[in-house]
């Protein structure tokens, strides 16, 4: 069986949540794995007995869900001044594992620290539907697209065995002869629910900052909403529609299973997961993340939902969404979406026995301080 090391970006639990799916379930198909990560995800996969190579996490600073380029650039500086140094340290751990294969889901170093040594990559992240497919944008969006291209560049491996995209909407890929779409990973915990149609509405904004305006929005409306991840206001008592709940996930993923529709920023795993369970969708895209626009522009050209762009949530639009929600309803049933997890691993075990041919398995090994260069240095 392989030795496999997987690394996945540091910011929020949607690429934790992925990682985990497949990574279980290659080691039930025998293969033996170890983790490279940092931030959020390092804490979600140490929570669960994972042992994870530490690596700084890259970040956005996000606020009144909006990045702030300015800021995120501010918080990246300290781990771009000690990139040389961390990625020395990696490469010495990955020389002497010796893997057979390194996955990469959205982080940056472990496949510079892989190239070093003539390791194969796989780029396997949802982010990579932005530079590698074709779609159709509004004007307006075309600076958004532009930066997000050259940040996913920069993260992204240069020269990876194959790119492997995770995705609910499926469009013309650029190059399908070294790229492949599969529909979402689905963590096994959400493929055991089975949905119901309650009478509440989840709300869920992925940073509680800049949002003390929702509560005054849902409460003018005649609809019952279970919030997470937004800050209880003092007087809570004067929204009798709302129920603030604090972090969980059992309780999470109960409300998402019984809940009649979601409300939510444009994150992936989350949208994939609402769609699985049949749920229509109103998002509210964090403004200056490209990759939420266009999972939203998505979301409306597919009719499984709404979503608000570039300004503030208002009544109105819960309103003409919660009537629109047949529809949505009924489109959801007409077009389900189907589970991409066993199609990940079929492809990532071929990509193993194509390791093992003769073009592959005598490739010598750079030694650790060669090709030094980054690309984003």
């Amino acid at each position: 069986m392989a030795r496999i090391v997987y690394a996945l970006s540091g910011q929020g639990r949607g690429h934790a949540s992925r990682v985990l799916a497949v990574a279980r379930a290659l080691r039930a198909r025998g293969h033996e794995l170890r983790f490279c990560g940092g931030g959020t995800a390092r804490a979600v996969l140490e929570a669960c007995g994972e042992t994870v190579w530490p690596v700084p996490s890259l970040c956005q600073v996000l606020h009144g869900n909006r990045m702030r380029l300015l800021a995120t650039l501010r918080a990246n500086l300290p781990v771009m001044r000690r990139l040389r140094p961390l990625l020395d340290e990696l490469t010495e751990k990955l020389a002497d594992f010796r893997p057979h294969l390194v996955i990469t889901d959205f982080e940056a170093l472990t496949p510079r620290a892989a190239a070093r040594l003539g390791l194969p990559v796989l780029s396997f992240n949802h982010q990579q539907v932005v530079t590698e497919t074709r779609y159709r944008l509004p004007l307006r969006y075309w600076k958004d697209a532009l930066l997000a291209h050259l940040a996913i560049q920069l993260i992204v491996p240069r020269r990876p065995l194959h790119v492997l995209l995770t995705s609910f909407y499926f469009p013309p890929l650029r190059h399908p002869e070294r790229v492949t779409l599969i529909p979402p990973i689905i963590r096994d915990e959400v493929q055991a629910l089975r949905p119901t149609t309650g009478s509440h509405v989840l709300v869920y904004f992925n940073q509680p900052e800049g949002v003390d305006h929702l509560p005054e929005v849902l409460a003018r409306l005649p609809a019952s909403f279970v919030l997470y991840n937004v800050p209880r206001p003092p007087e809570a008592e004067k929204y009798p529609n709302l129920t603030f709940k604090a972090p969980s996930i059992d309780g999470f993923l109960e409300d998402l299973a019984s809940c009649r529709a979601v409300l939510c920023t444009a994150g992936f795993t989350l949208m994939s997961e609402a769609l699985y369970l049949g749920k229509p969708l109103l998002v509210v895209p964090n403004r200056g993340i490209f990759e939420q626009t266009l999972n939203a522009l998505f979301l409306e050209r597919e009719g499984l939902g709404m979503a608000v762009f570039d300004r503030e949530l208002r009544s109105e639009d819960v309103r003409r969404f919660l009537e629109a929600c047949p529809h949505y309803e009924k489109r959801l049933r007409e077009r389900s979406l189907r589970c991409g997890n066993e199609m990940a691993l079929n492809f990532i075990e071929r990509l193993l026995q194509r390791l093992e041919t003769p073009r592959y398995r005598g490739r010598p090994a750079r030694t650790p301080r060669e090709n030094t260069a980054l690309s984003f240095i």
